[in-house]
């Protein structure tokens, strides 16, 4: 067991990348379905897509570089403004710190003066920004060549397998079971999709009604981080805390947009059920444990891949009888 803990995490930056082109792949296939329906070669097709993908990223980058740049900046200038919004809500924490710090200040009178601490310098901001944007230029090199080669294979590696099995029967049910899983987690990447866009469309109109600049960055930010449970839809409500703070000149309004998405997320969160298969619903504490795992193993992106991947696994336990007390204890 700790061996395989140990492959996962020393292996990650091979598996995440293949993990991440096989779930855009799948994501993807319904429109690869539609392509195939009018006889247009894979290669072809799959050119198509990956172009209008890099496409409308590269735009939405471009578009959105600007207003996240000046919000950044925005950010230090306001800062006193922020402390001074926050402070009747840090009064009660002050004291308890204040309270805190003369009980150390008491404490280290009493003691023996400690030796010096030597610490080693720490690679600046400039070199990390620099390093990870080289690491991440890379990974998504890889996944876009994966992506299309995947695309572009179609049902090669399916028909390999079937090659390989004796009868008759079991290539019918291995097939039957594939297609199945690849349906059932296609439906659910692009339900979970169309959910979080539909947030971020909300957290849009939100945005500007409130008359707080760039909705379309806030409502993009929201579609990204709500991939991420719990931690995203927090990181979104704080944001929108932050930026509102920026905008507005009292708590009270700063508050709205915040408190505005909760009730806009609470409503999403009923209407799920109704909109996503009961079978391909989660169990919490199940979604709760893989994040906390992956995101051991995997970091930032293990936690965005919690889901997706927990989904996929409980769809195979569905379809292969010998696992189905295990998709009975994931589903809620």
């Amino acid at each position: 067991m700790l061996l395989s803990l140990y492959t996962f995490y020393v292996s990650s930056p091979v598996l995440i990348p293949l993990t991440l082109a096989m779930l855009i792949t799948m994501l993807f296939s319904p429109v690869m379905s539609v392509f195939d329906g009018l006889k247009i070669p894979r290669p072809l097709s799959a050119s198509l897509v990956m172009a209008v993908v890099v496409a409308a990223a590269g735009a939405g980058a471009y578009g959105l570089s600007g207003p996240a740049r000046d919000w950044l900046q925005k950010l230090p200038q306001n800062g006193a403004k922020i402390d001074h919004m926050l402070r009747s809500i840090k009064r009660p924490f002050a004291q308890i710190q204040q309270a805190t710090d003369q009980l150390a200040s008491t404490a280290e009178g009493s003691q023996p003066t400690l030796p010096q601490r030597v610490q080693l310098a720490t690679p600046g901001l400039t070199e990390r920004l620099v390093g990870g944007g080289a690491q991440f230029a890379a990974t998504v090199s890889v996944i876009f060549v994966l992506v299309y080669f995947l695309l572009s294979a179609g049902d090669t590696f399916l028909r390999k397998l079937v090659s390989v099995i004796p009868t008759l029967s079991d290539k019918k049910r291995t097939v039957e079971i594939i297609r199945s899983i690849e349906k059932d987690i296609s439906f659910y990447l692009i339900m979970m999709l169309l959910i979080n866009i539909g947030l971020g469309v909300g957290v849009a109109i939100i945005t500007s009604i409130l008359g707080i600049p760039d909705p379309l960055l806030w409502g993009t930010l929201t579609v990204v981080f709500s991939f991420a449970p719990y931690i995203g839809k927090l990181a979104v409500a704080v944001t929108l805390f932050i930026v509102s703070m920026i905008t507005f000149d009292t708590l009270g309004n700063a508050l709205i947009a915040p408190v505005s998405y909760i009730l806009l997320m609470s409503a999403v969160h009923l209407a799920v059920p109704f909109i996503v298969r009961r079978r391909l619903l989660l169990n919490p504490v199940a979604i709760f444990v893989a994040i906390i795992f992956l995101g051991w193993i995997w970091g930032i992106t293990g936690a965005l891949l919690a889901v997706p991947l927990l989904a996929s696994f409980k769809t195979i336990c569905e379809r292969v009888s010998g696992l189905n007390p295990i998709a009975a204890f994931l589903t809620p």
